[in-house]
């Protein structure tokens, strides 16, 4: 990069001269591409989110709300950290607020459902809630970068931990939670990872898709697990 910005030209083998356009033509393309991609991340993702809070008004899937605590809990810490640094992007901006909007949305149904009823947590749903917390006040009292990076990853993998214990807690009857929801979201995670490799190689960044993409693939396992011993039980009994 260093040499398209001393030189107005790049000499070539064949004894011509590249113009110095065309590494503008090529960063602009790569542009494009991220912010189309997001734009189908972002899309995906509010899709997604309104057919999974209105399954949930209907009653047809039965979330755990410590996921979604703790979801909000990190969607805090990554827009506090976006608006407090000083690198900013449409691409991450958009992700962001789009994280941000249906995360509050599916916790609010998730409150709107219980209509007043006394909130319940496990013993491990309990832990996952005092570790997010914790982390969440160790970044705000220190402000420190790599606490805010370490301590973000730690709560959204512990945010998930309610969900997979559900779904493993097999027993007959639908799965609490909806196949494709998970699935597409895998799949969105999926183009984040393409998103980091394939345009700014921020390796760094892949980790917060790549982390989703794998619990996501968890999670459609186990739902797929749920529904394949739902149809073998089913089958004996008959």
């Amino acid at each position: 990069m260093g040499c398209y910005r001393q030189s107005r030209t790049i000499p070539v083998q064949v004894g011509g001269h590249l113009p110095a356009f065309e590494p503008r033509k090529e960063a602009f393309i790569q542009a494009t591409a991220s912010i189309c991609a997001a734009s189908v991340v972002a899309l995906l993702d509010v899709c997604v989110g309104a057919r999974y809070c209105a399954r949930l008004l209907r009653k047809e899937t039965f979330p755990r709300i410590a996921t979604w605590l703790i979801f909000e809990i990190g969607v805090v810490m990554s827009l506090a950290a976006y608006f407090a640094s000083h690198y900013h992007s449409i691409v991450k901006a958009a992700l962001n607020v789009t994280d941000g909007i249906v995360v509050t949305a599916i916790l609010a149904s998730l409150f709107i459902e219980q209509r007043g009823a006394k909130i319940q947590f496990t013993r491990n749903e309990q832990v996952c809630l005092l570790i997010s917390c914790i982390t969440l006040a160790a970044w705000t009292i220190t402000k420190t970068a790599w606490i805010g990076f370490a301590g973000f990853q730690v709560v959204m993998v512990v945010a998930y931990f309610p969900t997979i214990e559900s779904v493993w807690r097999w027993k007959l009857g639908r799965s609490p939670e909806p196949v494709e929801t998970w699935s597409i979201t895998a799949v969105a995670a999926l183009i984040g990872v393409v998103i980091d490799v394939t345009g700014s190689r921020d390796y760094l960044a892949m980790l917060y898709p790549l982390r989703a993409f794998v619990l996501c693939v968890i999670i459609v396992v186990l739902v797929r697990r749920w529904e394949r011993k739902n149809k073998t039980d089913y089958s004996l009994v008959r």
